[in-house]
């Protein structure tokens, strides 16, 4: 089997002003997909901060009571700060300016509650938009991770106290949170809230051999005065902060999901090639010249013509698997005309044509028109596999149903399968068949999410959790593609170790 480890490492990241050219890198000095998604985030809060702008006619400051207003004909730098309209990132932003004699000035609306900006835990976002599009524009206190959530905490602290990150960081101590402090690489961040208070800062840069770290923040005033660029500024930029003020005042250190999985995947697909995986054929082994399983423009087509499958050559335990597929149009032979159909084999092991002479003995995790995410046993009841599933009988099958199923072990292939909870009770196996509560794009790319962490699997298809089967005698194993008789396409194979117990 092959184990999984991965480290956090501290990385500088270079950063670049909008109006500079894209830099190029010798091959051999190309940033991981890690160092591209972090140095996408800190650029984008880099030229957010930058931004240059004049207002036409004075702007009073969001909040009357600072008695603050951005002066006219005076310039500015960054995306004001505002809790009026603060979802505006810096395309919406610069739409409100217009260069006129070399003088870029802000032409939107001036109203105290009506100017166009951002706050704090809206920068962020929009910073972390840049590489996850489907994040959301949360408040502060909704970037406290609680998985699944988009945000994951960094180190090993305790998340105790959820709605209050001071007692958060006092309930683990200093010598906790120093540790998790050291971790954070840029594009993270570090996130404070207490009662309706809070902020949140992207991180730029991190020394922990000096035990501080630089920020970038959209932020207010400071005694009537923006607090950055001297006075002409909301925001921050490299602004250095210690782990004992972190500390002191109450900031957990937290990572964006997308960037933290790119720092621990695995591609066990690289879009290129088959490197990785065994092929087999029914019937044909693994010939040199077939057509089965072929690789074009990033995408691997299985065609479906003949059954066979492809196998991952190492072996893996506890990850998150990721799956992204579109169906195509041709169905063969027995399976013509038949609901399409395919599957991710897990835990597998043996010879690869053990079962029918086409798939090793595994569970499948199945591809179905209608049941994607249906389980199954891939072998006999002698071939020492079995996996629990809590289930409720519905025309003669067993339908995974979290709160009211009872628990019912299968261990042969002929026991038939585990269906996914929003299975269609008129499932009709037909081309094209599509179930009134079905999750899975008849015509799009879908994600299946395979969570297998000890004896136990969970499928999310979309985002949605549709099935569980536990209790599996099989804990490891090597993954599998199958072909039967619908043309498929995958984009996406990767995988990512998971340490967490699942819910």
């Amino acid at each position: 089997m092959k184990f999984l480890h991965s480290a956090r490492i501290v990385i500088c990241v270079l950063l670049f002003l909008p109006s500079l050219n894209s830099t190029t890198f010798a091959e051999d000095q190309l940033p991981s997909k890690e160092d591209a998604l972090r140095a996408k985030v800190v650029d984008y809060m880099r030229a957010a901060s930058s931004v240059q702008w004049t207002p036409k006619e004075d702007i009073p400051y969001y909040n009357p009571e600072q008695n603050f207003s951005f002066k006219k004909g005076e310039t500015y730098y960054g995306i004001p700060y505002t809790q009026f309209s603060r979802n505006n990132n810096l395309e919406a932003f610069s739409t409100q300016l217009e260069t006129i004699d070399g003088v870029q000035y802000y032409v939107g609306p001036c109203e105290y509650d009506k100017y166009w900006g951002s706050d704090c835990s809206a920068s962020l976002s929009n910073a972390w938009k840049q590489v996850d599009p489907d994040f959301p524009s949360l408040l502060t206190r909704r970037m406290i991770p609680d998985r699944p959530k988009e945000i994951v905490p960094v180190g090993k602290y305790a998340l105790n106290f959820y709605d209050s990150t001071p007692n958060i960081v006092k309930e683990n101590g200093f010598d906790v949170m120093k540790s998790a402090y050291a971790l954070l690489k840029p594009a993270d961040a570090v996130i404070m809230h207490v009662d309706y208070d809070g902020h949140a800062m992207l991180v730029i840069r991190n020394e922990p051999e000096n035990a501080r770290l630089f920020i970038s923040d959209q932020t207010g005033l400071n005694k009537g005065v923006p607090k950055g660029r001297d006075g002409r500024s909301t925001f921050r930029f490299d602004q250095e902060y210690t782990y004992e003020q972190l500390f002191e005042y109450g900031y957990i250190p937290v990572a964006l999901r997308k960037i933290d999985d790119a720092a621990h995947e695995i591609e066990l697909f690289d879009g290129k090639d088959l490197d990785g995986w065994d092929i087999n054929v029914q019937g044909e082994g693994s010939p040199e010249n077939q057509d089965v399983f072929t690789v074009q423009d990033g995408v691997l087509r299985i065609s479906g013509e003949k059954m066979g499958g492809i196998m991952t050559k190492e072996s893996y335990g506890n990850y998150r698997l990721t799956v992204e597929f579109k169906w195509g149009d041709k169905t063969w032979g027995g399976k013509k005309e038949r609901a399409r159909d395919s599957g991710v084999l897990i835990h597998s092991f043996g010879p690869q044509d053990a079962v029918g002479g086409v798939w090793a003995k595994s569970v499948e995790a199945n591809i179905l028109e209608g049941g994607v995410g249906d389980f199954w046993i891939v072998g006999g009841k002698d071939d020492g596999i079995s996996g629990t599933c809590d289930v409720v009988l519905r025309n003669g099958i067993y339908v995974f149903d979290p709160k009211n199923g009872k628990p019912v072990t299968f261990t042969d292939n002929a026991d038939g399968r585990f269906q996914w909870s929003g299975a269609s009770e008129n499932w009709q196996d037909i081309t094209g068949f599509h179930g009134p509560c079905d999750v899975a794009f008849a015509d799009d790319w879908n994600k299946i999410e395979i969570y297998a962490v000890d004896d136990e699997m969970q499928v999310y298809v979309n985002g949605k959790f549709v099935n569980r089967v536990y209790g599996l005698k099989q804990t490891s194993g090597k993954i599998q593609l199958q072909s039967e008789g619908a043309e498929i396409f995958f984009r996406r194979v990767s995988l990512r170790p998971w340490d967490e117990p699942l819910d």
